[in-house]
């Protein structure tokens, strides 16, 4: 059909310019049926453009892009009617037009190839109008027709059509292929399933990645309580595993799931099994995030529902700060649930609204509710004990002896039913303080105001805490009641619907015409984050998407990232061809279900869309929740980090930030490094000499059973005054530094590089240093890999060590985390069978069998000070019974450690 339509077109052009028989039927409205052999331009007064636009997938039903500029490259306004699903006529006034005149047109389409055209404008005949006629043919980009084939390819063996319900679980997105971010494949997935696969169903979830990871798809059908996947590996359109994921026996998952899948085997299949379970779509975008589902996740999210619960936000932290939350986290990293309150409060460490490293028990975190017109806060102290909770899963269950995956994701199971009907029984609320002063919050957090260090941050110093001899009022707590809605999925979808309309209708008034597929258009949104009266209001994307066009995917539906208890809103920004932004927010009332507009930004990250920022950039700034100059370096440090200090096989970064600013929320996310995790950790210093020190980069290699310690400096940019920073930031992210504004560039500067055994060392410099990790971090030897090897021995190959490092900081102690492995070693340090490398060979621009920062918990601290828990005793709090790592691990007895 298509060698058919240029057929008809370039007959269609000769009869005109030839035989003068040009007529024309103007259609004023969209859609219709109609070809070039239907063209009647006798009415036309102005020159016309006509443009015939077909697409590499036939099924694509995109309006296309179009932009007209003559030979001097001078924008030309136009007029555009759709005449039928390819075919559209431009309508503009230029003068001087001769026969042979020349229009540069240049279409666009979201996952094509752009394609320009000259098109000459003539006269037919004796006719005295202009008019041009072309098609284009517009070739999908690579990385879309991985998308469209691999879920063609998923249909084929899994018929989605007949399955109740479809999932993909991607590392696409964020993952470079050939140099560029992948959310063309993403594009493509959507496209391809028709309908089965939606953002506003929420069953397109993608893993937090990282530039180097190979791009998989798993795709997962459920038909009753079975489970089936299509795996594909590293962007092959044939499936490296096709069968279950819900009768998955032991030694399936050892022989067969572990070294197919690789490090995300158990993301995969905890995620599809969480699901099936029900578990709510933003929960599940949060264990993306983190990488699988377990006991830490979801113990998490119990706390979350508990702060909430009985220490709601009210009025809490509206400061006017930017970075302003409601509720300071105080953590430890490296047990999962860190994550939940990052993600599900917003309390990320860019923002200082989460501070946290080693210094208790890891499955515990502190809140601060901090009111600004007081000038007071209360200290909430939580945990989920894991013991506690196995054993009332054994009494709930009947089960007293199981192991391996089938329990844990029987367990995780019951998890979910217990954080959705009595999230209470997951998590305890330990210790609650009242009257908190600015001096205390100071202390722990290193300052009251987010902007300024004013103190070293203790962190969650037990010892200082319950020194104060504050009165505990934890079981004073009094429970909120929430209202649940119960919107159908249909009516949230009507709200997005009914937000896009009144936009439209909103920026007609304003003179400007809001088209379907319009990149021009961005529409920013709380949805994906935010729940109204308890509801998940994803479906709402789904509404705008079939009004507007919108898609993450396409950078024009961007999701903001913000705590889930806060309002829901539709920010509409539109780019006027005069570089200025026009934005419309209309705000969601839950109670009386309207829609109110106003001329104003909910956000203000429209600042940055006029210049075209780096997907990847923009979706770091989406999950800081703002633009600011302090994140702008952000992006700049994470592609310094990636050029000079990129992993390779069975490496993973982590980082431990001391001077903590906005910049962190961008190179944190886009490194792959989180609190629950445990590969990032938040100290807030003043301990630094130069004011330049940013923090501690960290490189394990597990193969060698060696880390690269790395001291990281920042010298920032001087820009002439009145430029705009984000126009100059994001030229400096292209590599262009060509701009007369830019005085001096930003430089990183690297004032420590060196290697020690184990991670014993950085385990040390992860629990504070001794009061000075930037000094322990400088007083390290100076040493290569080789080095190492050689001084223990000899031996390439890392395993079971002491965990002690080769050379630590200045007082020589120093508590060893292990290399990574599965289970537990000899060091005391547990990590989740997640962490299992892929051994088969990868493709072209990825490592094989690249391994992951996963959660780590900390091994006891050998001759260090202090011991905290034993004053939770003296008080008669807790006691506390360790089992070490995230949810149970696949090999042993899970209740008989």
């Amino acid at each position: 059909m298509r060698k058919q339509g240029v057929i008809l077109v370039i007959a269609t052009l000769m009869a005109l310019i030839l035989c003068g028989a040009v007529s024309a039927t103007d259609s004023s409205t969209s859609g219709g049926e109609g070809n070039l052999s239907d063209v009647n331009t006798s009415e036309v007064v102005d020159p016309i453009l006509w443009v015939n636009v077909s697409y590499e997938y036939a099924d694509d039903k995109i309006n296309p892009e179009i932009e007209v500029t003559d030979s001097n490259n001078d924008s030309v306004a136009f007029d555009k009617t759709k005449y039928s699903d390819t075919l559209y006529k431009l309508n503009f006034t230029y003068e001087g037009v001769v026969n042979g005149t020349l229009f540069n047109v240049k279409i666009s389409a979201p996952g094509y190839i752009n394609q320009t055209q000259k098109m000459a404008v003539n006269q037919a005949g004796t006719d005295p109008e202009f008019v041009g006629i072309a098609t284009f043919n517009l070739q999908a980009t690579e990385n879309y027709k991985l998308g469209r084939e691999v879920t063609a390819a998923a249909d084929k063996l899994l018929d989605f059509a007949s399955a109740d319900d479809v999932l993909c679980i991607t590392t696409a997105g964020l993952a470079y292929r050939n140099g560029t971010t992948t959310e063309d494949c993403l594009e493509g997935v959507l496209n391809g399933s028709h309908g089965e696969i939606s953002y506003g169903q929420g069953n397109l979830l993608t893993f937090q990645s990282i530039r180097t990871d190979p791009v998989d798809f798993c795709f997962i059908v459920r038909n009753g309580s079975e489970l089936t996947a299509a795996f594909f590996k590293n962007g092959t359109l044939t499936p490296a595993y096709l069968g279950t994921f819900s009768a998955i026996d032991q030694t399936l998952w050892e022989n067969t799931l572990v070294p197919v899948l690789g490090d995300n085997a158990f993301g995969y299949v905890s995620i599809a099994n969480a699901w099936k379970k029900g578990l709510s779509t933003d929960i599940l975008r949060q264990a993306a995030y983190h990488g699988h589902v377990c006991l830490g996740t979801i113990g998490g999210q119990a706390m979350v529902s508990l702060l909430l619960k009985y220490f709601p936000p009210g009025i809490y932290g509206d400061d006017g700060e930017l970075e302003a939350t409601s509720y300071r986290a105080i953590g430890v990293p490296g047990n999962s649930d860190d994550d939940a309150f990052g993600y599900s409060l917003d309390l990320t460490t860019g923002k200082r609204s989460y501070v946290g490293y080693f210094t208790a028990e890891d499955s515990v975190v502190g809140f601060i509710r901090w009111c600004a017109s007081t000038n007071l806060g209360t200290l909430i102290i939580m945990k989920f004990n894991e013991d506690t909770v196995t054993q009332l899963f054994k009494q709930e269950t009947g089960i007293t002896a199981y192991s391996g995956i089938a329990a844990e994701l029987l367990f995780n199971s019951w998890l979910i039913d217990k954080l959705e009907n009595d999230p209470d029984s997951l998590a305890e609320i330990i210790l609650v303080f009242e009257n908190i002063t600015p001096a205390i919050h100071n202390n722990l957090t290193g300052g009251v105001d987010s902007k300024n260090v004013v103190t070293d941050a203790l962190g969650l110093d037990m010892d200082y805490i319950l020194g104060l001899g504050l009165t505990n009022v934890a079981e004073q707590r009094v429970a909120t009641n929430y209202t649940t809605g119960n919107l159908t999925q249909e009516q949230i979808k009507q709200i997005g619907i009914d937000a896009a309309n009144m936009a439209i209708a909103l920026f007609a008034a304003d003179g400007i015409t809001l088209e379907i597929d319009n990149s021009k258009l961005t529409v920013f949104t709380s949805a994906g984050y935010v729940r109204v009266n308890g509801q998940v209001v994803d479906m709402t994307m789904d509404g705008l998407y079939q009004i507007l066009g919108s898609r993450l995917s396409r950078a024009t539906l961007l999701p903001v990232h913000t705590a889930r208890y806060n309002q829901l809103y539709f920010q509409f920004s539109f780019e006027n061809a005069n570089r200025t932004v026009t934005t419309k927010t209309i705000y969601y009332d839950p109670e009386s279900g309207n829609l109110t507009a106003k001329n104003e930004s909910a956000c203000n990250i429209e600042q940055v869309i006029l210049y075209d920022p780096p997907y990847d950039a923009l979706m770091a700034w989406l999950w800081h929740n703002h633009v600011c100059g302090g994140s702008a370096p952000g992006y700049y440090i994470t592609n310094y980090i990636y050029d000079n200090f990129p992993i390779g096989e069975n490496e993973s970064y982590s980082y431990i930030g001391t001077s903590i600013s906005c910049r962190d929320d961008i190179y944190s996310y886009l490194l792959g490094i989180s609190p629950g995790e445990g590969s990032y950790l938040s100290q807030r210093m003043t301990t630094d000499s130069n004011g330049k020190t940013i923090g501690i980069l960290s490189i394990y290699d597990s193969e060698t059973d060696t880390t690269r310690i790395i001291v990281l400096e920042y010298n920032g940019p001087i820009f002439k005054e009145g430029s705009n920073i984000y126009e100059e930031w994001i030229r400096i992210y292209k590599g262009d530094y060509s701009s007369p504004n830019l005085l001096s560039g930003p430089s990183v500067v690297i004032t420590k590089d060196t290697y020690t055994n184990g991670r014993g060392a950085w385990n040390n410099l992860g629990s504070g240093g001794d009061g000075d990790v930037i000094g322990a971090a400088m007083s390290l030897a100076n040493l290569s890999r080789a080095d190492v090897i050689r001084m223990r021995g000899g031996s390439q190959t890392g395993g079971s060590t002491s965990g002690t490092g080769l050379i630590s900081s200045s007082n020589g102690s120093g508590t060893g985390l292990s290399g990574l492995s599965n289970g537990s070693n000899a060091s005391g340090v547990n990590v989740s069978a997640a962490t299992v490398t892929n051994s088969t060979t990868s493709s072209v621009g990825t490592q094989p069998g690249e391994a992951k920062a996963y959660e780590v918990t900390q091994a006891s601290a050998e001759g260090s000070e202090g011991t905290p828990w034993g004053l939770y005793a003296i008080v008669g709090v807790i006691a506390v019974l360790v089992l070490g790592g995230v949810g149970f691990f696949f090999k042993g007895n899970l209740f008989g450690r």
